[in-house]
């Protein structure tokens, strides 16, 4: 596995980008979960465990994941 510098970049998003690999489901979730606690100020570590699994903010956290996953839309 392709390992990060730094603490800021995620290893999973650093290994599938260096080694132009799909992600795996696990992937996808943990990088949605870190948009979605990173991205608004004040989110709890436990908020995404409370978002529904149909919601539109999960589901624009996963499409963001992917994006940044795989480098592509």
């Amino acid at each position: 596995m392709t390992t990060s510098a730094t603490p800021l970049m995620p290893d999973q998003l650093v290994d599938c980008l260096a080694n132009g690999r799909d992600p795996t489901v696990q992937e996808l979730f943990t990088i949605a979960e870190r948009i979605w606690t990173d991205g608004g100020a004040g989110r709890s570590a436990f908020s995404w465990g409370r978002l529904q699994p149909g919601s539109g903010d999960r589901l624009n956290a996963l499409r963001g994941a992917h994006q940044a996953l795989s480098g592509r839309r």
